[in-house]
């Protein structure tokens, strides 16, 4: 059984990060992580692209239910978990 992450995150990079990490650390089951990037001019939009991280994308920050509609998009599972970066 296959969980899709949902992740909104604005500019957070230092707590998407750790997250992400603690994920990896303490999760044993198989999911996918779908990141949406609001804006990602603190390096986010980098991180995700250089670490093959599944995300989308926007410009501007569009709002949280407008972010997890475009993740939700891309994702391959019918199972959601939304969590947010900096919760």
């Amino acid at each position: 059984m296959k969980i899709s992450i949902l992740i909104p995150t604005f500019n957070n990079l230092s707590y998407l990060k750790f997250f992400l990490n603690s994920l990896k650390k303490n999760s044993l089951l198989d999911h996918e992580v779908i990141i949406h990037v609001n804006d990602g001019s603190d390096g986010t939009l980098d991180f995700v692209k250089k670490n093959n991280l599944k995300f989308t994308y926007s410009k501007e920050n569009i709002g949280l239910c407008t972010s997890m509609n475009q993740a939700y998009k891309i994702s391959t599972s019918n199972l959601i978990l939304y969590a947010h970066d900096d919760m």
